[in-house]
């Protein structure tokens, strides 16, 4: 019976590598990563323990592929699927990409690593897996399709073609909602320090934005949209220019916690009181938005859930195959705290 020693010789490599390369637990080159597919292919290599599972016809093992696992939604979004696997009996086998770095505000460059994603969609099926999952660190939709896979597909957090299933958030709605609910405090003028240019989030929460603002026959004066990164720097600076303008807004809209941060630092530092002077709004909620002061009211995107619901439909489709694809856009929830009053007289 093949062995790891037999398939590290074949492929002039360690062990460990092999290992590494099955179990997506270390960054190796791309090159590595294909001759060491390339070899387990050829040999039919299967591990101990999955041989006896195989007789039952299911592994009773699904598959995540994350872009990498320190991507701020993707930690949450993999508990949520951990959760509803272990209720149905089924482990979790994860790949991790790493591809922090490498995306980090340059997500429209995601098509260029085409061949890792597919590198490591081979490594679970190695694995002999009876279902995937995969877990982007932004809600995109990938540029290409996927090739054709045995097994079931999922994205989380992300799409690609209108033929695969999905579950992620809505963007859009919960932009517009936002944008209401300081129309609804009283505001008039609301900025908005959006995200990164060339992000999918960006463009969906800046139509939700626009949308609200159109609806409310609310006019966007020039210099009330200011781009930035995703950073806290990014929206200290953001705040620091709407603070020059000829009619400061009562509002802003920071595309994310981080930058709605860096906004609330620049304005107290200019002595601008948050929310008496200036209301600040969130998005995504992330932990650090109960501890700034005053604490940020945001909007949470429901992440455990996206990967609860990501699982259920893998598994449901490992129990049907025929079932047709799914498309979920969870709504997002506010969270009310105190960055944002009624506009001031």
């Amino acid at each position: 019976m093949l062995t790891l020693k037999d398939v590290a010789k074949a492929a002039g490599v360690s062990t460990a590598t092999i290992s590494h390369v099955l179990n997506g637990t270390k960054k190796l080159s791309p090159e590595t990563t294909q001759k060491v597919m390339e070899v387990v292919e050829e040999m039919g290599y299967l591990p101990n323990n999955l041989a006896k599972s195989l007789r039952r016809g299911k592994t009773m093992l699904v598959g995540v592929l994350v872009e990498d696992i320190r991507g701020l939604p993707v930690p949450d979004i993999v508990c949520g699927i951990g959760d509803r696997l272990s209720e149905s009996g089924y482990k979790m086998l994860l790949y991790d990409l790493h591809l922090k770095e490498e995306l980090q505000n340059r997500y429209e460059d995601m098509n260029f690593y085409r061949k890792q994603i597919e590198d490591g969609f081979a490594a679970l099926q190695a694995a002999r897996v009876d279902g995937m999952i995969y877990v982007g660190m932004q809600d995109i939709p990938l540029m290409y399709g996927i090739k054709p896979l045995k097994q079931p597909l999922v994205f989380a957090y992300s799409h690609v073609m209108q033929d695969d299933c999905y579950v992620t958030y809505d963007n859009l709605n919960a932009s517009s909602e936002l944008v209401r609910y300081l129309i609804g405090k009283g505001h008039r003028r609301i900025a908005l320090i959006s995200g990164h240019p060339h992000s999918y989030p960006t463009t969906m929460r800046m139509y939700g934005y626009c949308k609200a603002m159109h609806d409310a026959e609310l006019p966007i004066p020039e210099g009330y949209i200011h781009y930035g990164d995703w950073s806290f720097a990014s929206g200290y600076r953001a705040a620091k220019s709407l603070l020059t303008a000829a009619e400061r807004p009562t509002a802003i809209f920071a595309m994310n916690d981080p930058m709605a941060a860096g906004c609330i630092h620049a304005l107290t530092e200019a002595g601008v009181r948050v929310p008496e002077d200036i209301s600040v709004i969130g998005f995504e909620d992330y932990s650090l938005a109960a501890y700034i002061q005053p604490p940020l009211t945001t909007f949470a995107i429901p992440t455990l859930e996206i990967g609860r619901l990501a699982a259920t439909s893998v598994l449901d489709r490992i129990n049907d195959p025929d079932l047709p694809p799914e498309h979920r856009l969870l709504p997002c929830t506010m969270v009310e705290r105190r960055s944002v009053a009624s506009a001031p007289d």
